[in-house]
This record gives structure tokens, C-alpha cells and sequence, in this order.
């Protein structure tokens, strides 16, 4: 039938994922917003619990791209995220480049590394 092709194309097409590379800062995903509306320093001055410095284990984190786009890493994000924290020194400052596949706010992660 020709009807099942054509569904599973539409289907397939209408996948909103996207692989891409990007480039930003690591924050606490409860932060995220605030540092995009707020700035960075300005959020990490007024609310001290957004600093990874003293504790840089979360439950979750995004990453802050120079154009003021965000995005929540999936559970591999997290690992890799922690990994990255641990070996660096101004955990505030971890500027990295994320590979992996976009879907909404979200992006799933199959590499990083810290730029």
C-alpha cells in the first residue's frame, strides 16, 4: 500500500530535532532564564544559590550561547557537565561547545568539551 510510506514520510518530516553544535556557558537550568533576561553577572550578584562555585552539583543545566539562547541538557549533558565542573577551576565561567541534537528547548547530548 502506498499509504504507509507516505505516513511514515510525514512522520519522519515532521520531527522537530536538528543536530547541531553550539557554543555557550554552563548554568543551573533554574538560573538560565534569568541570566538571558538579567545578564550573567547581575543574576550571579543578586541570587548566590545560581553560582556553581560552591556547589556545582544540580539536578539540572543549560547552556547560555552568545546570542542569548538558551537550552536544558538531557541526562548525558548532565554527565558530561559534571565531568567538565569537577576539572575546572571559575565553574561560573565554563565556556563549552555541545554536540548533539536540539528538540525544543532541549538538547540531547552525544559530546562536549570545555572551549
Amino acid at each position: 500500500m502506498r499509504i504507509v510510506p507516505l505516513l511514515s514520510a510525514a512522520l519522519f518530516a515532521a520531527l522537530p530535532t536538528q543536530c547541531a553544535e553550539i557554543q555557550g556557558v554552563i548554568a543551573d537550568w533554574q538560573c538560565v532564564k534569568a541570566m538571558v533576561d538579567n545578564g550573567r553577572e547581575r543574576t550571579l550578584k543578586d541570587n548566590k544559590s545560581c553560582s556553581l562555585g560552591n556547589n556545582y552539583s544540580r539536578s539540572s543545566y543549560g547552556v547560555i550561547t552568545n546570542d542569548k539562547k538558551y537550552y536544558r541538557l538531557d541526562d548525558a549533558g548532565r554527565a558530561w557537565a559534571l565531568k567538565l565542573l569537577k576539572d575546572t577551576h571559575d565553574k561560573d565561567r565554563l565556556y563549552v561547545v555541545v554536540t548533539g541534537t536540539i528538540d525544543g528547548e532541549v538538547i540531547h547530548v552525544s559530546n562536549m568539551s570545555e572551549l
